[in-house]
């Protein structure tokens, strides 16, 4: 089978997403590289937003993937942290349901991606097994998640949580 080496360019919407994809002292997109085996170029600031991934094509199209599903994660989170000015758009809580209430759980820092998962997996299920929204905190924030919903919601949210971390610490 060939080889060939290919390049493709990945475009992401802003350069807060290039950011956050590349990571700290770009430790997120040297974990992508050795993960899928390519040599992505990340973009300078202040040239388009466009990622250049090089390496055999099924390489280039994981990476591809990982990159997008990054980005989009990221606007999501950010759609959600501007409070869905926009209404209908963002993946939100929905809008003021009477009776809704938001709990915050902490968790020990060191397992706040234990509980979101690989990819925002186990928190995804936790949200669509208890109908309820949860805003993952943020890796420079206190590692608190806040869960929206209705009470019983929230409070089976909050149960999956701390089971999901009793389980696997």
């Amino acid at each position: 089978r060939r080889s060939q080496n290919m390049t493709e360019c990945v475009a992401v919407p802003s350069s807060e997403h290039v950011a956050e994809i590349v990571g700290r002292q770009g430790c997120k997109i040297k974990a992508l590289r050795a993960k899928t085996n390519t040599y992505i170029k990340t973009p300078v600031r202040g040239e388009e937003p466009v990622f250049v991934v090089t390496g055999r094509k099924e390489d280039v199209a994981n990476a591809k993937r990982e990159i997008l599903s990054a980005a989009d994660h990221f606007s999501q989170i950010r759609a959600c942290r501007k409070n869905n000015i926009n209404g209908s758009m963002a993946p939100g809580p929905p809008a003021n349901v009477p009776g809704q209430k938001t709990i915050h759980v902490t968790v020990p820092y060191r397992v706040v991606g234990l509980v979101v998962g690989p990819k925002g997996a186990t928190i995804k299920r936790i949200q669509q097994t208890t109908q309820t929204y949860i805003v993952t905190p943020s890796r420079d924030k206190e590692p608190i998640f806040e869960v929206t919903g209705l009470p019983d919601a929230v409070d089976a949210a909050k149960r999956e949580i701390e089971s999901h971390i009793a389980m696997r610490t």
